[in-house]
């Protein structure tokens, strides 16, 4: 479901005494960032050669490198710096004008050493906040923090706004979740220069609710604002062991474990069900309704918000190529849905696609073989390598599971198959190829 912005609020004000774009180079805090971390310095070198189309920095000052933090959301490096905006500026998302709003511009790393690059819009009543403060960033606001965040994007719309109470998410702000209406355009940014105002129509839509018709949190392990339409094909590529611990993250949730459990016991009627689990909006997952399939396969339940899968495996079989070939589609579908976690014989499997373009380019490649009343299978060229490898890997269900990981990796599929161990933690089932005098072995590759 999609939203109108409320036409109560307003958008972003702008009043300034200086018509003109100046932006000071700031040349000597170049050598004070010479020992920091170089994901700082490239940032900057990234920032300063390709001059992002941000708005505020049309009211910017200074960039200020010298407070720059640098931010690890769960192995995605990210820079968020300061922004000193020009003389006799004000800003604010609101008529109070008791808020005040504070700027930083925020660079999210892609795994090419580029970066995405946004516009962060604190606005507080605390006259006491400190835009240099390094010890509050998006990812860590404090317990103290009340107002608003909005995050723009580098095409200059808004792609997050909310309200804030004590560092809790008490609401999304600037839309109306009553309304679906999306075709008309919205004046809700106003620019002022003296008593002339300029508006422009700027619409935003939350990228995610819990469900439909509802609002909550964003996709687990993201940055406010930093998902869905930001990577249209697909999150930025990740490593194996960052996937283990993004499933590892998922499985710890109270509603994932409850909608294990559910699964499991639904599965004593020999037939697969399935449960999908949505963004929280109390910390837990939301859950769809099971949907309850048959022998051989069951549906998934799709809906904004949704960012992953369980379901059970009756039989006690390995991961199906019907699993893979469904990751690939449900993320190709949500940028967020890239996790799909399978039960089967008391394991606890997870199918986890951390380089989509890879993997949509393996199904290009090597589609499934259909045939009425079956589900996809591997074409022969891909099933015969999968079969071979059971002589190495064995013919259980860690083994069976272990020889499709080996023949997807040898395929640049962008696809990892991880398996829970007993403390509840995935791991990858990356093998390395060891061969000698004609002999093959494959060895777990550890994380490190």
């Amino acid at each position: 479901m999609r939203f109108k912005v409320k036409s109560v609020v307003k958008g972003l004000l702008f009043c300034w005494g200086m018509a003109f774009y100046s932006c000071e180079n700031d040349s000597s805090a170049t050598n004070d960032l010479t020992n920091k971390d170089k994901t700082i310095i490239n940032a900057r070198k990234y920032f300063e050669n390709n001059k992002p189309n941000l708005e505020a920095l049309e009211y910017t000052k200074a960039v200020d490198w010298k407070n720059a933090i640098l931010l690890n959301n769960n192995g995605q490096l990210a820079v968020e710096v300061p922004l000193q905006l020009l003389n006799n500026t004000s800003t604010n998302v609101l008529e109070d004008k008791d808020y005040k709003t504070y700027m930083r511009l925020l660079f999210i790393k892609n795994i090419d050493d580029t970066y995405n690059s946004f516009n962060i819009v604190y606005t507080t009543k605390d006259k006491s906040f400190n835009n240099n403060d390094k010890s509050f960033n998006i990812l860590d606001i404090g317990s103290k923090y009340s107002g608003y965040i909005t995050i723009q994007k580098s095409d200059n719309k808004i792609s997050f706004s909310a309200k804030y109470i004590n560092g809790e998410l008490f609401g999304l702000h600037n839309f109306d979740q009553g309304q679906s209406l999306t075709s008309r355009l919205e004046c809700t940014y106003y620019v002022t220069v003296e008593n002339y105002t300029t508006c422009s129509n700027w619409v935003w839509l939350p990228d995610y609710i819990s469900i439909p018709g509802g609002f909550g949190n964003l996709p687990f392990g993201y940055m406010p604002g930093i998902t869905g339409p930001l990577f249209p094909n697909g999150i930025p590529p990740f490593d194996p062991c960052l996937a283990a611990v993004r499933a590892s993250m998922i499985a710890s949730n109270a509603g994932f474990i409850s909608a294990r459990a559910a699964v499991v016991q639904a599965g004593a009627d020999g037939n697969e069900h399935s449960i999908t689990l949505g963004t929280p909006s109390s910390g837990v997952y939301s859950q769809s309704v099971m949907r309850n399939g048959g022998t051989n396969g069951v549906a998934v339940s799709e809906y904004p918000g949704a960012m992953a899968a369980i379901h059970n495996h009756p039989n006690n079989t390995p991961l199906s190529s019907g699993d893979i070939y469904a990751a690939v589609t449900l993320n190709t579908k949500s940028s967020a849905f890239y996790t799909s976690i399978i039960v089967t014989g008391g394991e606890t499997y997870a199918i986890v696609v951390n380089n989509l373009p890879a993997a949509q380019n393996f199904v290009k490649n090597y589609p499934p073989d259909l045939l009425p009343n079956y589900p996809p299978e591997f074409p022969n060229f891909i099933f015969d390598q999968i079969d071979a490898m059971k002589d190495y890997m064995g013919y259980n269900i860690e083994g069976r599971t272990s020889g499709i990981a080996f023949i997807l990796d040898k395929y640049d599929a962008g696809i990892t198959l991880l398996k829970q161990n007993s403390k509840g933690e995935f791991y990858p089932l990356t093998s390395k190829e060891i061969t000698q005098n004609g002999s093959k072995t494959y060895t777990l590759t550890p994380c490190n």
